[in-house]
């Protein structure tokens, strides 16, 4: 007997539609929630906020940052209470101590035990996570006083901008340390190159730029790998391409719900193209 199909989860983020199209004809959040859903995704991915209650049949995943043990717990209660997935967390500040953070990584894992919630760290710019040298001694450290290993959600786009790597390395590079992208439970997914952290997916004519196609070689591999791994639970992705608060994009970039869109019908197709033939 074949086993189960591993399933991919995509959960559109609603930073994609923050003041969009414009400031000040910003779409209702009922219009978010339902064109997230005809895009095609499973589920949304945004902090813990009332307006949530109000998605519909779409999935929950959250995200929240703690660089202190306090708001950790209220903060699962948020998430719990809005019927989330899981809970992607993005973890201190670039000067904060590997000691400290440890600590802190250990207490959001006993607090999510504790709600039965799990979580991921995130790794990003500017927090404790920035660099793969700090999270792989984050891990290394949380695997010594834990014994189990610290789940990951990896966006490689911050490693890829901190090395400046060269198209047609990315995966090469960023699959190792393969000790974190074993750890990795979520996925951000934005497509980048070396020196930005988002990339346009579309020219003005609708087709795939040729940056957003030197990535898709970095998503083919990385999907291959996740068809690999002897595990079945679902891989958590979010197409994080964003709009505006913070804008990643440049003035000259084109419309980023399209963009979104588009992504998201290209993740699907590489996760089924890259699916070993049973």
């Amino acid at each position: 007997m074949s086993k189960p199909s591993r399933q991919l989860h995509i959960f559109g983020t609603l930073w994609s539609l923050r003041q969009y199209p414009t400031k000040s004809r910003e779409w209702s959040w009922a219009k978010k929630f339902a064109a997230i859903a005809d895009a095609g995704c499973d589920g949304l991915f945004s902090a813990p906020i009332p307006e949530l209650a109000e998605r519909g049949p779409l999935q929950y995943l959250a995200v929240t940052s703690f660089s202190r043990p306090g708001p950790v717990k209220a903060q699962f209660r948020a998430a719990q209470k809005l019927g989330a997935v899981a809970v992607g967390i993005q973890l201190g500040d670039t000067d904060s101590s590997l000691a400290d953070m440890v600590k802190l990584a250990i207490h959001i894992d006993a607090i999510a035990r504790d709600f039965d919630l799990p979580y991921a760290i995130e790794t990003h710019r500017d927090t404790f996570t920035e660099t793969p040298e700090n999270t792989l001694a984050l891990t290394r450290g949380f695997r010594r006083q834990r014994k189990t290993t610290l789940p990951l959600c990896l966006d490689h786009s911050h490693f890829a901008v901190v090395r400046h790597y060269a198209p047609g390395t990315y995966w090469e590079r960023l699959r190792k340390p393969v000790e974190l992208l074993n750890a990795a439970t979520q996925f951000h997914l934005r497509p980048f190159n070396g020196h930005h952290c988002q990339i346009p997916v579309l020219t003005p004519t609708g087709r795939r730029t040729p940056e957003y196609r030197d990535w898709l070689n970095y998503l083919n591999g990385l999907f291959t790998h996740l068809h690999t791994q002897p595990t079945t639970a679902p891989v958590l992705a979010v197409p994080e391409l964003g709009n505006a608060a913070p804008a990643y994009g440049l003035s000259c970039f084109g419309d980023t719900w399209l963009d979104a869109q588009a992504l998201i019908r290209d993740l699907r197709r590489t996760w089924r193209t890259t699916k070993p033939k049973s």
